[in-house]
Parts: structure tokens; sequence; C-alpha cells
């Protein structure tokens, strides 16, 4: 099988020829430290552990400047045009259906970003004040909050369109970091009401395209209460990073919603810092009564910092490919 076929069949019940070898790649300044402890220098982690990584199609759909943030989104009558220009060159790359092809024809998984940063990246949200303004907007201009999240939706499904036309997707992510480990920073209501109707329009957008895995992605937090609403809009994976929550804990999402949503991440990566015993139990406790489940691609759920050794890195890929064959 293709790396493509293999998620594929993973991620949708099927029989692959064994279980894609798949991590987040850690940054730059975590390679640099695993250099001098062991990775053979120039190598990256995916070229030494046989990772088989996932290809951004490379569309930009956040507000420019991209990932600098957005505060004048309330506050400025124009400011929408300037941060949400479709025409923008610099939001596809200039050989996005060649470069696809040459994924697609490589057996290569290829993804795209489908959601720009959920709720409170829409309302401008980069800092502390930026968040103030945004809850004092949510409370008091509910009107103004609504017509920008609608222009704003409109924005994501026009690009999303564009690209889904030209070129096909294996899944695309929709990533909404909003909670905190004492759960969403928003009311259950106040998300139905602000936020459900363009995930509804996006995913239905995904969904008639013939997008296979539309994945919710989150950071920390406990989402528990918000997860209902999205997978009955069309969500059918979470990928969720840093967990930190018990209801946040893959086993109990699967208890949740069955073999229904597929599972991506789950190794709680902070073991890796707690030496060759932890590394082997936290592999242990969460990848086989998933993979029995069916439906599961595992990998850490976030990607190595610099504070993992690499020698642990290397344990737990070893432990991981043991465990994945037996």
């Amino acid at each position: 099988m293709s790396s493509r076929q293999r998620f594929l069949a993973t991620l949708g019940g099927g029989a692959p020829d064994r279980i894609p070898v798949f991590d987040l790649e850690p940054h730059g300044s975590t390679v640099e430290l695993w250099w001098e402890q062991g990775l053979p220098r120039g190598t990256t982690v995916a070229e030494h552990f046989g990772l088989e990584t996932h290809e951004s199609v490379g569309l930009e759909i956040r507000s420019a400047p991209f990932y600098e943030g957005a505060p004048d989104l309330l506050a400025s009558p124009d400011a929408f045009d300037r941060h949400y220009d479709p025409d923008d060159p610099d939001r596809l790359p200039a050989d996005l259906e060649e470069r696809c092809a040459r994924l697609r024809n490589a057996g290569r998984v290829v993804y795209v970003d489908a959601s720009g940063g959920g709720l409170l990246q829409m309302l401008g949200v980069h800092d502390w004040p930026s968040l103030v303004a945004a809850c004092d907007a949510l409370v008091n201009r509910p009107a103004f909050v609504e017509a920008l999240l609608e222009r704003t939706t409109d924005f994501h499904c026009r690009l999303l369109d564009r690209v889904l036309a030209r070129v096909e997707v294996d899944y695309a992510s929709l990533y909404e970091p909003i909670a905190s480990n004492a759960g969403p920073l928003v009311s259950p209501e106040m998300f139905e009401r602000f936020s459900m109707p363009g995930y509804r329009r996006v995913l239905g957008l995904l969904e008639r395209r013939g997008v296979p895995f539309r994945v919710f992605c989150t950071t920390g937090g406990d989402l528990g209460p918000l997860l209902g609403m999205l997978v009955d809009a069309g969500v059918n994976a979470l990928w969720i990073s840093t967990i930190m929550t018990p209801g946040m804990e893959y086993r109990r999402l699967r208890q949740r919603f069955g073999r229904d949503i597929a599972l991506i991440g789950g190794i709680d990566a902070r073991a890796l810092g707690r030496g060759p015993a932890a590394v082997r139990r936290a592999v242990d406790e969460t990848v086989p009564p998933l993979l029995a489940g069916g439906r599961y691609l595992p990998c850490l759920d976030d990607r190595p910092r610099d504070d993992t050794p690499f020698d642990m890195y290397r344990l737990y890929r070893a432990h991981l490919n043991t465990v994945t064959r037996d």
C-alpha cells in the first residue's frame, strides 16, 4: 500500500497492510539538539524513522498578515477587506495543481486547512487585550459579531471551493483552540449561536466536495461540551493535542462516540520526559485498546519539544512499532 492508501484504510476502518508510521516532526531547535544526542547529523526525523508525513496543499486561510493577529477587526470598518483578500497571491502556491499531482502520484497523504483558527482567531484574538475585546463584543455586540463571522465563513468557503475544485485531498483540518482545562471559554449556547452556523457551512462544503475526513483539531483544554454538536454537523475524526483533562482522553472519547469517529494521536508526549517505564506505559495503556476498536492512527499528542531526549523518542518509536505490528 502507499502511504495514502494506508492512511485512508486505517481511519476508514478498512484493512491496511500495516498501521502508518506517523508523528508530527519536531521543530528545528529540537532537531539540532537531537543531532548532538545521536540523530545522524543532517538527517531529518522523518527520514531516520521512516515517518509517513502529511503534506498541506498550501492554502493560507488565516487573516493577513498571517500568524500576526488582526486586533482591528472589531474596531475598523475596512479591516476585514485588508485581512481577508481572497485574491492575495500568497494564499495559494503558484504550482498548486502540479505539486498536488506529484504528491498524489507518490502516494502521499494530502490535506487542507479549513477553518483558519476558529472563533477567537476570527475575532482577531492574539493576546489578552484582544481576548477581552472579543468577549466584550460577543456579549454586547452580538449582531455585529454574527455578521463578521458570516462574512469570514463566506471567505473560507470561497477559498476552499476554489481549491477543492482543482485538487483532491485526503482530509481537512479544522482548528479550534478555545478551551481551558476547566472547559470552553464560551458556553455551548454561545458556541452554537456564533460558531456552528459557519461550521455547518464549511463541513457541508467539504462533504459535497468528497473530502473523506473532516478532522477537528484542538490543543489542550476540555472541549467535551462542544464536541457533540460538531460531530452532528459532520466532523468525523478527532485529533486532540496536549491532552490535559480526563474527558479528552481517547479511551473516553471512543466510549462516547464509538467507531463513528476516527482518532489520531492520543499518546502522552510528556511521558517521554519521565523515563523508559513511563514511555512504555503511555503506549501500552493507550494504543492496543484503541487499535482493537479500529479507525485509530497512533502518534504522540504533541510534537517532541526541546526537553524531549532523543533516546526516549527512539525508545518510543521502537516500542510503538512492536505494539502496532504484534
